[in-house]
C-alpha cells in the first residue's frame, strides 16, 4: 500500500513556522505518513532553514525517512504557495495535479476553527498544507523536533552557564513591528511584574528580549544589574538577525518562568520549549 504524503509549507515569523511544523510532523509519525516541508526565505523569515536548525532525527529511522525539511526554490512558489497574485494563480492550475487535497491558509484556519482539520488531512492521499497556526496537541515533542545548530546552541548554553541563576526571569517585550503589543502590553506592567519578582525573591534577575534597544536602556535603568541583555541584530531580512532570534528564543526558554506580551506567539514557543510558565501582560479591554 501507498504511503500517505503531506507536503506543508509553513509561513510567518520564527514561532509561527515552529508550531505550524512541530504539528505536521507529529501528526505525520502518527499516521505513519511521509511528510515533506518546503521552508521559504521572504520578508518575514530571511533564512534557511538548515542555517538555524538541524533535522529532526528523532522523526526517522535507518529502514524509511520520514520527515524532510528542505529550502524552497522559486518555482517551488508556484507549486506549494496558495494562488494569489505574486504566485500568478498558477497554484490553481498545477496543484490539482499533484495534490488531492489541498489546504490552504484561510482554509486551514477555517477547518481547524471548526475541529474538522484532521479529519479532513486524514481522508486525502497526497495533502499539501499551507499554514502558521499548529492543530493537535503536540508541544511536548517541541523540543525535540527543533534543535539550534551547534554555534547557537553553543552559545546559548554558555550564556546561561555565566549569567543565569536558578531566580532568572524572562522578559519578552516585543515593539517595533506589532502595534496590538505595543497597545495592550505597556511596558510599565512589565516594570511592576519585575518589582514583584524581586520582593519576593531579593536574587531574582532578568533576561530582556526585545526588538527595542530604548526599552533596554530604560529597564537596565530602573533595575541596573538585574537586568541581563546582549545587542542583537532584530532584522527579520538577514540570517544574522534569524539566528539572534532563535538564540533568544532559546535563552527565554531556559529561564523559570516568562513574562510576555499581547499577540506574540514567539513568548508561547519560547515557553513550551521547556513547559516553563509564561503569563502574558495586557491592559485589560
Amino acid at each position: 500500500m501507498k504511503m500517505k504524503e503531506i507536503v506543508i509549507t509553513p509561513y510567518g515569523g520564527l514561532a509561527n513556522r515552529m508550531r505550524a511544523l512541530n504539528a505536521a510532523i507529529e501528526y505525520a509519525k502518527a499516521e505513519g505518513a511521509r511528510l515533506q516541508a518546503v521552508w521559504f526565505c521572504n520578508s518575514e523569515l530571511n533564512a534557511p532553514y538548515d542555517a538555524l536548525f538541524t533535522p529532526p532525527v528523532e522523526a526517522n529511522c535507518a529502514e524509511n525517512e520520514i520527515v524532510t525539511i528542505r529550502n524552497g526554490s522559486f518555482f517551488d512558489r508556484f507549486l506549494y504557495r496558495s494562488p494569489r497574485r505574486h504566485t500568478l494563480w498558477l497554484p490553481y492550475l498545477i496543484a490539482p495535479l499533484l495534490f488531492d487535497t489541498r489546504i490552504y491558509s484561510q482554509e486551514f484556519k477555517r477547518l481547524r476553527e471548526q475541529g474538522l482539520l484532521e479529519s479532513v488531512i486524514k481522508k486525502g492521499k497526497r495533502v499539501l498544507i499551507e499554514s502558521c497556526y499548529e492543530f493537535g496537541d503536540y508541544y511536548a515533542a517541541l523540543s525535540r523536533n527543533f534543535v539550534p545548530v551547534p554555534d547557537i546552541l553553543d552559545a546559548v548554553n554558555e550564556y546561561v552557564e555565566k549569567h543565569f541563576t536558578g531566580h532568572t526571569v524572562g522578559i519578552h517585550i516585543r515593539r517595533t513591528d506589532n502595534w496590538l503589543s505595543i497597545e495592550k502590553s505597556p511596558l510599565s506592567l512589565f516594570i511592576d511584574a519585575m518589582h514583584r519578582e524581586i520582593a519576593a525573591c531579593d536574587d531574582t534577575n532578568f533576561y530582556v528580549a526585545t526588538d527595542d534597544e530604548a526599552t533596554k536602556e530604560e529597564l537596565k535603568n530602573i533595575f541596573g544589574e538585574r537586568v541581563l541583555t546582549q545587542k542583537t541584530d532584530c532584522s527579520r531580512d538577514s540570517i544574522s538577525g534569524m539566528k539572534d532570534a532563535v538564540k533568544e528564543m532559546w535563552l527565554l526558554s531556559r529561564t523559570s518562568r516568562i513574562y510576555g506580551c499581547f499577540y506574540s506567539s514567539y513568548s508561547v514557543i519560547a515557553s513550551k520549549l521547556t513547559n516553563i510558565p509564561l503569563q502574558i501582560l495586557q491592559i485589560d479591554d
